[in-house]
């Protein structure tokens, strides 16, 4: 980095002593200036980016093992840097040689989901069996959830011990939720539980729900909330939810209680739904008292990592909605949503930063893995303008399959023109079809062009008229000024 950005960055972010040890290398420093300014929010530009990246490389390379899962967890995030699942392993079995339990973990988590392009159960458990050795509650729990069938002990009593020695919550529920378990079995050990843990209470209560027997729910929910278990106080909302007789504000006077007592799913579902009361409110006060409360509950959801809640807010400060319009704190919380993997905050950064940073294009590629709709499409434009047509129908096939409409147009138009793939009118025609069928007015107007002049179809009068009715009806532009005699 060159000196006059590293001396803007020292005057934004760093005391003069902190400077200095990250100018001497110092590991430990780096580290944690690299770990207080995420927790500030993103990089700003791609110069600051690449800084961050290098001073947890520096760090590494100093045998710092925090800062080599932190790269290890960025590679596989493409956060700053482009996803590279080889590369994050590379920094996970650097920490690994360190001691780092937690790298073990990350490894195992890697091989076990396939993050390779398949599952290597041998090598995840090689990786997992040290953590779990050193009572890492999350390893224990996802050997049960990818190996159960190869355990010795009983997979239920192991997921009993974690909770029960490690107050692994997530142990409990995985019990409940899965159904790999004896639902019989299940509620035997949960009634166990539920004589002097509220907990269990409140997941005996949901199991209940789940089969239809709403007394035994009500009941166990009932003791579970009564001692402001937050989970209990759930389950009480979903069955007022249920049951007819109930009014709203028992169910929000039961998420409430939950989220008061820190069950932060609660909070968001109460946000959002004094947000949809608001809209209904006809005097301004009222509609003003629930978008307040709605605005201190995505507050509460967003800082305890609610990533929904962290994007609800950043719209909040971006419109003025609940509080004054705040761009900066917008972006923050924006950044927030984005590092936990939110697709929509993702795309949205992507769309604020220049169009030819890296910053832009890692933001955009994160959120288009993930399925998001826009970003696919933009990715596959990016490739095509670049020349990697290869790359811009993978993206294309990728939207296609997760019904994008205007994918099936895009492909269409790359078939029709031989660009990447060879001309095939037949497969043009078919994929305007099915966008047609799922509505995109420019293949209804390209249909009738296709049917009146006889492009990969005989010409046909009666289609032609009918495609070319449906682009009108749909204000399409160019279709409204022609008359067919």
């Amino acid at each position: 980095m060159s000196e006059n950005a590293s001396e803007t960055i020292n005057s934004e972010h760093m005391n003069d002593v902190t400077f200095e040890r990250i100018q001497q290398g110092d590991a430990e420093t780096c580290y944690v200036w690299v770990v207080q300014s995420e927790q500030m929010g993103f990089a700003q530009n791609d110069q600051e980016a690449q800084y961050r990246v290098d001073l947890l490389v520096k760090s590494s390379n100093q045998d710092h093992a925090e800062a080599s899962i932190l790269l290890g967890k960025w590679h596989l995030a493409g956060h700053y840097v482009m996803r590279n699942v080889s590369s994050a392993i590379l920094f996970f079995e650097h920490a690994v040689k360190l001691g780092s339990v937690l790298a073990n973990f990350e490894l195992a988590k890697i091989y076990l989901n396939g993050l390779v392009g398949h599952v290597d159960e041998q090598l995840g458990m090689a990786y997992l069996k040290p953590a779990i050795e050193h009572g890492f509650a999350d390893a224990i729990l996802l050997q049960v959830q990818k190996l159960s069938s190869q355990l010795e002990k009983d997979p239920i009593r192991i997921l009993v011990e974690n909770y029960n020695k490690n107050q692994h919550k997530e142990s409990l529920k995985f019990l409940v939720e899965s159904d790999q378990f004896e639902k019989g079995s299940v509620t035997n050990i949960l009634l166990e539980l539920a004589g002097y843990d509220y907990f269990a209470c409140a997941l005996l209560a949901f199991m209940y729900l789940k089969q239809g027997n709403d007394q035994q729910a009500s009941h166990y929910a009932n003791l579970a909330q009564e001692q402001n278990d937050p989970y209990g106080c759930y389950i009480c909302a979903q069955l007022a939810l249920k049951n007819s007789k109930s009014s709203k504000q028992t169910v929000q006077a039961f998420l409430l209680k939950a989220a008061k007592n820190g069950h932060i799913e609660s909070a968001y579902l109460l946000a959002v739904d004094y947000m949809q009361q608001a809209d209904l409110c006809k005097k301004t006060e009222d509609r003003q008292k629930y978008i307040d409360q709605a605005f201190s509950l995505f507050v509460q959801a967003a800082e305890a990592g609610d990533r929904d809640a962290q994007y609800s807010l950043a719209q909040c400060y971006k419109y003025g909605i609940g509080t004054v319009k705040h761009p900066v704190q917008g972006i923050f919380w924006l950044e927030k949503a984005a590092q936990s993997d939110h697709t929509d905050a993702q795309f949205e950064l992507s769309m604020l930063s220049p169009i030819e940073s890296q910053q832009h294009l890692r933001l955009l590629n994160a959120a288009a893995e993930k399925g998001h709709p826009q970003a696919m499409l933009c990715m596959a434009i990016y490739e095509q303008k670049h020349h990697r047509m290869d790359q811009a129908r993978m993206w294309l096939l990728k939207a296609k399959e997760h019904k994008v409409i205007r994918a099936y147009y895009l492909l269409a138009q790359m078939y029709r023109n031989g660009i990447g793939v060879k001309s095939d009118l037949n497969e043009y025609v078919e994929l305007l079809k099915q966008a047609a069928e799922f509505g995109e007015v420019d293949a209804y107007f390209e249909l009738f062009k296709v049917y009146k002049e006889g492009i990969g179809v005989r010409r046909n009068k009666k289609c032609a008229v009918k495609y070319l009715n449906l682009a009108k009806a749909h204000q399409h532009l160019e279709a409204s000024s022609i008359e067919l005699s």
